[in-house]
């Protein structure tokens, strides 16, 4: 709920009242707050409402913009816990960055692409809607775990090229300063051969939701390596595993991390060791630390 004050924040004095025992802690004018403020709806699709997630710094200065990372939840593809874990990104908002968490429909909804569709209307309604929010649109960054990193190394690797993206859309997408890939699939084919921790047949059911058709030419579609030579730059890259990841074999990323080197992109990887697919171990105070150096490295 918010009020109409009839004084601004500066115009209104201190009270002076005080009492025996009364303790005073000095206000710190540098501390930043992370605030979570209601959904937004960005669309909606084939009677699915879609929305956006934020979570903004707050500070005493309310008219500060800040970097902006939109982040997809994974899921296997399928329905997204929106906050769950969105605490894994408390200690990077309160170092000044906001976050956006995009929600995308699930394969049981509408198969592949659609997610990675999503995610670029996702980034147009922000742009359109920049002026809204506390948000510095100059300083985008795409984000992504799992099958939402799959998601967010997609729209990096075809953002603004007419690939994956809305036939029915023409607004502008902001331009990107990197992508953090947080063990996110870059081969579903050869997730869906059944090379980690779960059953095969678990592994097969991917492809199965995930595709409407399971052959060569629909599995290309959806694979990062087909997508890495597309545009003639790209941004930097920070990828991030675990050693002991059960869902995802640590070999997605390495996969990807020689392509860009190939290709001479600028990207970092980094093996979180004894980590499985996030977690506790993952989500550690250097972790955050890396991602931090990395953002404030790449914002303009």
């Amino acid at each position: 709920m918010s009020f109409d004050f009839e004084y601004s924040y500066d115009e209104f004095p201190k009270w002076l009242d005080e009492c025996e025992g009364m303790k005073v802690i000095p206000g710190d004018w540098n501390n930043i707050r992370a605030t979570v403020p209601d959904p937004v709806k960005y669309a909606e699709k084939e009677g699915k409402e879609l929305y956006i997630h934020f979570m903004f710094p707050e500070t005493m200065d309310e008219d500060r913009k800040y970097p902006l990372i939109l982040h997809v939840r994974g899921s296997a593809w399928y329905e997204q816990n929106m906050p769950g874990h969105m605490g894994d990104y408390a200690d990077i908002v309160k170092n000044g960055f906001a976050v956006g968490f995009v929600q995308y429909r699930s394969a049981e909804l509408s198969r592949a692409p659609a997610q990675i569709l999503d995610l670029k209307t996702a980034a147009r309604y922000v742009y359109e809607h920049r002026d809204e929010y506390p948000i510095d649109i100059n300083n985008v960054f795409l984000a992504g775990d799992s099958s939402g990193g799959h998601t967010a190394i997609l729209g990096y690797l075809t953002w603004g090229e007419g690939y994956l993206d809305n036939d029915d859309e023409e607004g502008p997408l902001p331009k990107l300063r990197g992508l953090i890939d947080f063990y996110g699939v870059t081969d579903v084919k050869k997730l869906s051969e059944g090379t980690g921790g779960l059953p095969k047949e678990s592994y097969e059911s991917i492809g199965d939701g995930l595709l409407e058709v399971k052959d060569d030419e629909h599995f290309a579609e959806i694979n990062a390596m087909c997508y890495v030579d597309l545009k003639e730059e790209l941004a930097p890259v920070l990828i991030m595993h675990g050693n002991k990841d059960r869902l995802v074999p640590l070999s997605q990323s390495i996969d990807f991390y020689n392509a860009l080197k190939e290709r001479g992109t600028e990207v970092d990887f980094y093996m979180v060791d004894e980590a499985d697919h996030g977690g506790p171990l993952f989500w550690s105070p250097k972790v955050t630390e890396v991602i931090l150096e990395f953002l404030k490295k790449n914002c303009e």
